[in-house]
């Protein structure tokens, strides 16, 4: 008998119109000789299926719905919700209590990955490096003098939670840290300040399954724009995604193995992807991703791609990663 999959996307945040393109990517690829596949949708006042053409409400006491008079319920959740409430714990709280296996990490994994001050604190301790940077709770307590004397400039200023670059800001000068505090400030409600790393940019993802860790493919990205913002990242004629990267074998296998390690450390499940800095021959962690874009377009499925994992696997693999 087929296994039920929950393909869950939506969400709350901006992203959502990214995780309904990676949620198709996963419909039209899914292999349906052992899989039946239900998209299942969260809206913050609407939690639906859709089948046949229609829409019926979810359950929410057992992430189920009631389908040619019975009730169906998945065997396992495929999140491919980026953002809230799929990337930083609050849908794993919520299965874990209706005891519903999903493809990411745990509740804890999440949140901490999410909060992007908390996910460096924890790279520089265990290691790893990471950017200079400070934390901005609020607009009204920020004062440019704050970050001068101890960030050098230019500066990015970005929500300390949140992903696909939504708000965040390039600043060279004091005078525009304002208005990118304000932009940052209108996508969370903390903001982190750090220092500009000059170097290439890189990406690496990792299928982390329920023994082992096993990076993919590197990326390098170069863009037209100022950075890799959400235009760059979903417009493809503004970005150029190199996979294999190129670069000296011990610098690209430097990568591979720091993003094992790094998924190793934060106890990831399921697929990840962790964007990187390469500076002076050192790779600087920028962000992990633990709910990373399954787009037709995205890195994760390039990067597989590159090393003989084609779309159906790597969502064999994801299933198979699922836990609780």
């Amino acid at each position: 008998m087929k296994k039920r999959i929950g393909i869950v996307c939506g969400g709350y945040s901006g992203e959502a119109v990214v995780s309904m393109k990676s949620a198709q990517m996963l419909l039209n690829n899914i292999d349906r000789n052992k899989y039946e596949p239900f998209q299942m949708i969260i809206e913050k006042s609407n939690w639906h299926v859709l089948i046949d053409g229609g829409k019926k409400p979810i359950d929410t006491k057992d992430f189920s719905f009631d389908h040619d008079g019975g009730k169906i319920r998945p065997e396992i959740c495929l999140v491919i919700v980026h953002g809230t409430p799929g990337e930083d714990g609050l849908l794993q709280g919520y299965f874990d209590m209706i005891d519903m296996p999903y493809t990411t990490g745990s509740v804890l994994n999440l949140a901490l990955t999410f909060n992007k001050r908390f996910t460096n604190d924890v790279l520089s301790e265990r290691g790893f490096h990471t950017a200079k940077g400070l934390l901005v709770l609020s607009p009204d307590r920020f004062h440019e003098s704050d970050v001068i004397g101890k960030l050098k400039f230019p500066v990015f200023v970005k929500p300390n939670q949140g992903g696909s670059s939504l708000g965040i800001s390039k600043v060279a000068k004091e005078e525009d840290l304002r208005a990118a505090v304000e932009k940052a400030y209108r996508e969370n409600s903390a903001i982190l300040i750090e220092e500009f790393l000059d170097g290439r940019e890189f990406t690496c993802g990792v299928i982390c399954g329920k023994e082992n860790y096993q990076a993919l493919a590197v990326t390098e990205i170069t863009t037209e724009r100022e950075f890799f913002d959400y235009e760059a990242k979903y417009s493809l004629d503004q970005t150029k995604e190199i996979t294999p990267a190129k670069l000296p074998e011990e610098l690209y296998q430097k990568c591979r193995s720091t993003s094992e390690d790094i998924a190793r450390s934060f106890e990831c499940k399921g697929v990840i992807r962790i964007d990187y800095k390469l500076v002076s021959s050192v790779f600087h962690v920028i962000e992990i991703n633990t709910v990373p874009g399954m787009t037709e377009t995205s890195l994760v499925p390039q990067q597989a791609a590159a090393i003989g994992i084609g779309k159906t696997e790597l969502i064999d693999l994801m299933i198979e990663s699922a836990g609780n």
